[in-house]
């Protein structure tokens, strides 16, 4: 029978229990614990940098809803303003066309573009 610190069974029995009753130190639940620290460390990490990148991407998403509904309401009022102007000129005597034919066509002048 083999005894920690020795090769052999000796008469020496005593200093073999001795040494059986010192604890040994859980070396794989002391790395299974850093390894959980760790694991928790960079988990938590990734969560604090997701939960930053899903409030940017949320101001931006507002952002562009702003921006499609501001689009959408000009588009609106744009449709309106042809609409109007279409009604004038079908509400016009039919005496007033030839004076349009005469002069000259003027091109009306784009509207700026907004961003």
């Amino acid at each position: 029978m083999k005894l920690r610190g020795s090769d052999a069974m000796d008469d020496t029995y005593e200093e073999g229990v001795a040494d059986a009753g010192k604890p040994r130190r859980p070396w794989l639940l002391i790395g299974a614990c850093l390894l959980l620290v760790m694991l928790s460390v960079v988990l938590w990490a990734k969560w604090s940098e997701s939960r930053t990148e899903v409030y940017r991407l949320r101001q931006e998403l507002k952002e562009v809803y702003t921006e499609a509904e501001g689009l959408r309401t000009q588009a609106t009022r744009a449709q309106e303003r042809v609409t109007v102007l279409e009604q004038q000129l079908q509400g016009q005597p039919r005496s007033a066309e030839p004076a349009q034919e005469k002069a000259p066509a003027r091109a009306p002048k784009p509207a700026p573009k907004r961003r």
